[in-house]
């Protein structure tokens, strides 16, 4: 039996995309041992997939615990998805056969790497795929011959009854709503989006056009942004989340639209086939988009947050709710 690794430490986004590689490998080596390393993160959203064998939190490790851990495992074949020097500088040190990942500083001339160059900045190729090609490398025949046929529905994030329970009790006081559309303003790591300002701008107009359809703004507990509306509208609620991200996938399996920068909500409607309104950048709309994803269905912002004109914001929340009326 084969024994295969796979190292993803990112979040909710950067973890959903490497699902299509992770469930390639059980799909094309049915027989194989598979252990991911992840982040608290991905031990949430991983824990429901029963290809996955193995689930090894990175947090609760230290460096030595976690060399320690792939050398019991013998594996034949780990895939390290962020190459930076001190990752590889780890993996090298254990007992892995073959260790795959991209070409970088912290790869290069290591004897038992095995590494692909993507540019990042010149490359179109988007992230689930340029993590597919990681996997092509164990066996470049097995996977040409087999990745046509392999059907990804096991991806599909799947909650359980408490997260129904929880959802069917936020919505049940707005049960006369025929249309559910999520307004996402909040993300960590993106850099091109709406200002708060340009957020509150985009819902009150949507609020007032759309009186027929909710429109939800999710938020979380700890969350350091608030979102403080200066309008009123029945037709507008905040959804605060606990610390149970499978209460924000069951909300967004029932959407009808979700309107999001690149982020983490994004990946869980591409995963879930849930339309998505995006807000992204131009590279973005390329290095991020899901294969679920409508490339027309992304409204290009053009300039980071902090260099955003008012003139500009305003053409972008414009363009947003024309194409909100084409796709309702």
């Amino acid at each position: 039996m084969q024994v295969f690794g796979f190292y993803r430490d990112a979040l909710i986004g950067d973890n959903l995309v490497a699902l299509n590689a992770i469930y390639a490998i059980k799909a094309l080596y049915p027989q194989c041992k598979l252990i991911v390393y992840t982040n608290p993160i991905g031990m949430e959203l991983y824990k429901n997939f029963s290809f996955i064998d193995e689930l090894f939190d990175l947090n609760t490790a230290t460096k030595e615990e976690t060399i320690s851990h792939i050398n019991q495992n013998h594996f034949d074949t780990f895939i390290l998805t962020q190459p930076n020097r001190w990752r590889c500088a780890m993996l090298n040190q254990t007992n892995a056969k073959r260790i795959i990942t991209l070409l970088s500083l912290g790869s290069i001339f290591k004897k038992r790497f095995e590494t692909i160059f993507i540019s990042r900045n010149l490359s179109s190729l988007p992230q689930y795929q340029r993590l597919l090609k990681l996997v092509r490398k164990i066996n470049p025949f097995i996977y040409d011959s087999q990745i046509h046929n392999i059907d990804f529905s096991p991806i599909m994030l799947h909650t359980q009854q408490h997260n129904i329970d929880f959802i069917n009790h936020f919505l049940a006081p707005y049960s006369d709503f025929k249309k559910l559309v999520m307004l996402n303003p909040f993300s960590r790591t993106c850099s091109h989006n709406l200002t708060l300002t340009g957020w509150k701008k985009l819902a009150q107009q949507l609020c007032s056009l759309h009186p027929d359809t909710l429109f939800i703004i999710p938020t979380y507990e700890g969350n350091p942004i608030s979102l403080d509306f200066d309008f009123q509208a029945k037709n507008l609620v905040i959804f605060k989340n606990n610390l149970d991200l499978y209460n924000l996938v069951e909300l967004t399996k029932r959407l009808t639209l979700l309107i999001s920068p690149s982020t983490g909500n994004a990946h869980i409607a591409n995963n879930l086939k849930i339309p998505l309104l995006g807000l992204f950048s131009k590279r973005d709309t390329m290095l991020w988009i899901g294969d679920n994803m409508n490339v027309k269905n992304l409204i290009i912002i053009p300039k980071r947050k902090e260099k955003m004109s008012q003139d500009i914001e305003n053409n972008v929340i414009q363009k947003t709710i024309q194409k909100f009326q084409e796709l309702t």
